[in-house]
């Protein structure tokens, strides 16, 4: 599992090295396996109206996109297995610190691919033995887009941030690995990102704010954040040299209105076309919402909706509250709930599917 958490920050290639792992390790892993009806459940509300939409969308417009027939299978199967996994680690001891093994992998795993960004702007090579580490002057690392790695990073950085306000380990090193990361995801200028990061990080300290053990914590964070987040931005922003660009122009340019903003909009907004002209009640099939978008979505709502129709997307909100039953009564549920609001606030704007990170955080719902 620790191993798998590590790969899954290196998917610049298909089938990724996660991939190729879990697939090696599945017949381990299902060996003794042990479910029960609400994940069985859950994984039918995901893998049933995709069957149906890719059925009908062969059907009825002669299409099949076979490769996102093949990744949702892999993704929904990987759901079933390590949930039912986790299950069977509701009574064992090692429960009590999974979330702390989990993050070590994904800690080293995002610093790689922030230090080896950090290479590329020193440096000013954009590849690194084939791997584009920086795409228009946005931290990539070893992923294909930089609004993959933003939203990769955000986790961790809520990880080291809840450990200092918790007061768990060394807090000088907890808030410095908080800043590290948070910086790399400064760095992807992911707007959709940074939301989810900001998002992230005010449940966070808001959860501590009420606290009555976390209180003051929270505030001196808040303190320190504001004073830093100060002086960094008036000092010493314009200063860092980003590929040609000063970070605080290539920040503030980010934060302005795109020119391919108003195409993907529209794009996003195709799915009501599609539902009033195609199979408004299942869809038109997985990974087939590009032939009436002619772009990629940026929207996992949209995406689902009009691949997989009204039916799917009732299933998909019945899949979420399954999801959110486990994760309030999870014991990590001050962590992984502003975590996962995050993420699912940053799926209002990127295709979040197929990422594996965000499956391996619904898997800790599970955990209990």
């Amino acid at each position: 599992m620790c191993i798998y958490v590590f790969l899954s920050g290196f998917v610049f290639v298909e089938p990724s090295p996660a991939e190729i792992w879990f697939t090696v390790a599945l017949p381990f892993l299902i060996l003794g396996l042990k479910t029960n009806r609400s994940i069985i459940f859950a994984f039918s509300a995901l893998f049933l109206p995709m069957l149906l939409s890719a059925f009908i969308g062969l059907i009825s417009f002669g299409v099949l996109n076979f490769r996102f027939v093949i990744i949702d299978t892999y993704l929904f199967v990987f759901f079933f297995v390590l949930a039912s996994y986790a299950k069977s680690l509701t009574k064992n001891p090692y429960q009590e610190r999974f979330l702390d093994r989990l993050m070590i992998p994904w800690s080293l795993a995002g610093a790689v691919n922030i230090i080896v960004g950090g290479f590329g702007y020193l440096t000013g090579r954009t590849m690194f033995y084939g791997a584009w580490i920086l795409k228009y002057g946005r931290l990539t690392g070893f992923f294909k887009d930089p609004n993959v790695l933003g939203p990769f990073l955000v986790p961790v950085s809520a990880y080291f941030l809840m450990r200092f306000l918790k007061g768990r380990g060394n807090e000088f090193l907890n808030l410095a690995f908080f800043l590290f990361f948070s910086f790399g995801v400064l760095l992807t200028f992911s707007r959709a990102a940074w939301l989810n990061y900001a998002v992230t990080i005010v449940l966070l300290v808001g959860t501590a704010f009420l606290n009555r053990g976390t209180c003051l914590k929270a505030l001196g964070f808040f303190v320190i954040a504001a004073l830093i987040f100060f002086v960094f931005w008036y000092y010493f922003a314009d200063k860092v040299n980003l590929l040609g660009v000063s970070l605080k122009d290539f920040t503030l340019g980010r934060l302005r209105f795109q020119s391919y903003d108003v195409a993907r909009f529209e794009a996003q907004r195709m799915f009501i076309d599609i539902l009033s002209s195609a199979n408004a009640f299942f869809g038109i099939g997985p990974g087939n919402y590009e032939l009436y978008s002619r772009m990629a979505t940026h929207s996992l709502y949209a995406r689902y909706i009009g691949e997989r129709g009204l039916f799917g997307f009732c299933l998909f909100v019945m899949f979420w509250v399954i999801v959110l039953k486990k994760l309030f009564k999870s014991r990590s549920r001050g962590f992984l709930i502003p975590v996962l609001f995050g993420q699912l606030i940053n799926s209002l704007f990127i295709d979040s599917l197929h990422w594996r990170h965000l499956w391996l955080l619904i898997e800790l719902a599970f955990l209990g």
